[in-house]
């Protein structure tokens, strides 16, 4: 059974290591099946929360001074994330997020794969844009609060689903194949986008 977990972040302020918050979801067999999301206090130096941030996604300073730190994030969401594979709308921006977070605090890169619905989108179907509010509503899929990281976790997972069901494959695998995309990597030292083939 295809298994895989989206993901999505907001940031404190430019920098890619201010993850301020996180969610993902466990989809197997096209269900989501478990979820997790959490406030994240962002490490010294990386912890200013600039006005059009929170004007995004509404979250202040004040909002994470009792929040985990990154460190212990990162150890939740790997044992959550395990051998999956990752998905997120624009995923070059959420596994940046990731390296960045992980450099600052000393961190080694992880090593897993992850797949781009924005992308596959790009590859599946003809739209004026391919931002995640538009994808989402041109494929009946629910967003109920856009850059809400958990509400962004649940559109992407919908979106890839749709997807699926678009290219009439049920894995992940089978769809890259299909809209001829590749995986993103993440690896020791380095990283592939997810990318047309």
């Amino acid at each position: 059974m295809d298994s895989w977990v989206a993901i999505d972040f907001e940031t404190a302020n430019g920098s890619r290591a201010s993850a301020c918050s996180v969610a993902v979801a466990r989809v197997k067999g096209g269900e989501v099946t478990e979820q997790f999301a959490t406030l994240v206090k962002p490490p010294a130096g990386h912890d200013r929360f600039e006005y059009r941030n929170t004007q995004v996604h509404g979250i202040r300073a004040s909002d994470v001074v009792h929040a985990p730190e990154w460190r212990q994030v990162w150890g939740h969401l790997s044992a959550f994330i395990g051998d999956d594979p990752l998905v997120a709308h624009n995923a070059s921006f959420d596994t940046s997020v990731i390296r960045a977070a992980n450099g600052a605090a000393g961190l080694p890169w992880p090593a897993m794969r992850y797949a781009c619905t924005m992308v596959i989108a790009k590859q599946t179907w003809p739209m004026r844009s391919y931002r995640l509010p538009d994808v989402a509503s041109a494929v009946g899929v629910d967003l109920a609060r856009h850059h809400e990281a958990a509400s962004d976790t649940l559109a992407a997972a919908g979106i890839l689903v749709a997807q699926q069901r678009a290219h009439g494959v049920d894995s992940i695998d089978g769809l890259l194949q299909a809209a001829r995309v590749q995986w993103g990597r993440i690896y020791d030292g380095g990283y592939d986008t997810c990318r047309r083939r």
